[in-house]
C-alpha cells in the first residue's frame, strides 16, 4: 500500500492563488482594467486552493513553534519593508509635485 504524502498546512492554498491571480490577469485585460483582473483571480485561486487542500492535505504537518516564530519575524519584517516602500513612494510623490 502505498504511504499517503503529507504536506505542510496551507501548502495548497498557496498553490491556488499562485494560479489564480495569473488566471485573472487575462481576464482584466479583456474586461479594459488590469488591476480587476487579479482582484478577481484571487479568490478564484483561494477556492481552488482550499478545493485541493481539502482533498489532497487530509492528515497537514503542522509546524513546530520554532517555525511559527520565525514565520512571524519574517512577515513582520516584509510588513515593515513594505511600509518604507510605501512612505518612500508617497514622500517621493509629494516632493516632485
Amino acid at each position: 500500500m502505498e504511504e499517503e504524502k503529507r504536506y505542510p498546512k496551507g501548502h495548497f492554498i498557496g498553490m491556488g492563488l499562485a494560479i489564480g491571480i495569473p488566471i485573472g490577469v487575462p481576464i482584466g485585460l479583456a474586461l479594459g482594467n488590469i488591476a480587476l483582473g487579479p482582484a478577481m483571480g484571487l479568490p478564484l485561486g483561494m477556492v481552488l486552493g482550499i478545493a485541493m487542500e481539502k482533498k489532497y492535505n487530509k492528515n497537514p504537518i503542522e509546524s513546530t513553534e520554532e517555525e511559527k516564530t520565525k514565520k512571524k519575524k519574517m512577515c513582520l519584517v516584509g510588513i515593515l519593508i513594505g511600509l518604507i516602500f510605501f512612505i518612500g513612494i508617497v514622500l517621493t510623490y509629494f516632493f516632485m509635485k
